[in-house]
């Protein structure tokens, strides 16, 4: 076998490691550096679907904490014979309720929505956020009838 066409010629050398080397770190680099740059712009995306869901679960405490407190209050002033929703057992539950559900589910399906990167997950973080501003739009009408 002729020794300088073996594809094992040179191998181990300290000629044939110099040669290899600056490929291997250029590639190692080019590598890092890559890296970086996919760090760099995923970096937006995740502070702007931290603050989507902390937008989401700021507006389901506020809907949690502050509409049946309304409701107690507005239903402290009822009279023995006052005819409003607001006035009655089944309305004050009904008021209590829909903030505590929607809420709730407003949350979770806003934090789902906030970390989902397809279209859908847009709808529905939308959708999380309207639903709870329906919640106070129909509260605050019992309330206020």
């Amino acid at each position: 076998m002729d020794h300088a066409r073996s594809p094992w010629a040179g191998a181990g050398t300290i000629e044939a490691d110099r040669e290899q080397e600056p490929a291997g770190a250029g590639r190692a680099d080019a590598e890092a550096e890559s890296a970086d740059a996919r760090r760099r712009s995923e970096r937006g995306p995740r502070i702007l679907r931290a603050v989507a869901t902390g937008v989401v679960w700021l507006g389901a405490g506020l809907t949690l904490m502050l509409l049946p407190m309304l409701t107690m209050s507005a239903g402290s002033d009822c009279e023995i014979d006052d005819t409003r929703f607001v006035c009655t057992d089944g309305g004050q539950d009904t008021v209590v309720y829909i903030a505590v559900y929607t809420s709730l589910v407003a949350a979770l399906a806003g934090t789902w929505g906030a970390f989902s990167r397809r279209l859908l997950g847009r709808v529905v973080w939308g959708a999380s956020l309207a639903a709870l501003a329906v919640a106070w739009l129909v509260n605050l009408l019992i309330i206020g009838e």
